[in-house]
């Protein structure tokens, strides 16, 4: 089984980039499992009245609830015995939001994190493309968000160097397709396969 997770910053393209190569995967034949991005989820289920903790009002206890959520999803997905676990965000970033905010997850937390990242075969880097777009999950200002994605970055290279898991970045270009054949092919190098399909196209 190969495990990547694909990190970044508030609107790097994390979630396209996960479906896109989720898609292309699962074309050529291969069982992938995604473990979605569960911050964005918990905003959702909290804005829709269910009592979960928010980031705006206790980060430390919105940040564990996302922890909990990534390795609990984790664990659901190990089950189906899948060729490749992509996973959205993922439960390093946690880490980053809380140190932008000034504030410390508990050291248990922390431990937990740094024990499941062990699993982990590679760490794909998103970087930002250009412009920046809230919605109802994303609430950050751009400045708030360039911090974030600064210390992202930042905290998943020391991650990585520290438990040798491999790290690359995406392309940074404003098309799509470009970054997923240059991740397409490298995935298939871990997986030691050859892409069958060599021009993706969205038709």
């Amino acid at each position: 089984m190969l495990y990547i997770l694909v990190a970044g910053g508030p609107c790097t393209g994390k979630t396209t980039l996960v479906r896109l190569l989720n898609y292309v995967l699962t074309k050529e034949g291969l069982r992938t499992y995604v473990i979605r991005d569960w911050a964005r989820e918990i905003i959702r289920e909290g804005k829709n009245g269910s009592n979960v903790p928010l980031p705006w009002t206790d980060r430390v206890a919105f940040e564990v609830e996302v922890v909990r959520r990534h390795l609990s999803d984790f664990r659901r997905g190990i089950k189906y015995s899948p060729d490749v676990i992509l996973e959205d965000s993922g439960s390093i970033a946690p880490i980053a939001y809380c140190r932008v905010d000034g504030v410390e997850l508990p050291e248990d937390i922390v431990s937990n994190i740094m024990k499941h990242a062990l699993r982990l075969d590679l760490i794909i880097i998103t970087e930002p493309l250009g412009g920046y777009i809230t919605d109802n999950e994303r609430w950050e200002e751009r400045s708030y968000a360039t911090r974030l994605h600064k210390e992202i970055v930042k905290v998943h290279k020391e991650v990585a160097r520290n438990l040798n898991i491999e790290i690359i970045k995406a392309p940074p270009t404003k098309e799509p397709l470009h970054r997923l054949t240059y991740l397409i092919n490298y995935v298939n190098s871990l997986l030691g396969r050859e892409l069958r399909v060599k021009y993706l196209s969205t038709t």
